[in-house]
């Protein structure tokens, strides 16, 4: 499943995001697609795609039905979205 980098612009409420551009960056293991937060925030972490100390904590993922999107909690700004909607 394809993981993509979110570049987002500043809503017009506080700490709300509109998504500008998204990049393919990767691959995410369907199997997991399934699996705790935590074990996917795991994964990013022991993939690279975010610093070490980042857990839930400091973020959460939300599920729109299509992408499983990790999100910032200060500001909820979205970092990264797997995309599952078009394989199921």
């Amino acid at each position: 499943m394809r993981i993509l980098s979110i570049d987002a612009w500043g809503g017009y409420e506080p700490n709300t995001w509109e998504w500008n551009q998204w990049f393919d960056v990767g691959n995410f293991p369907e199997e997991m697609i399934d699996d705790s937060d935590r074990d996917i925030l795991q994964w990013f972490r022991e993939n690279d795609f975010l610093n070490k100390g980042v857990g839930l904590n400091m973020c959460y993922i939300d599920d729109d039905q299509y992408n499983k999107v990790i999100t910032r909690k200060r500001d909820n700004k979205p970092l990264f979205a797997i995309e599952y909607g078009n394989n199921f």
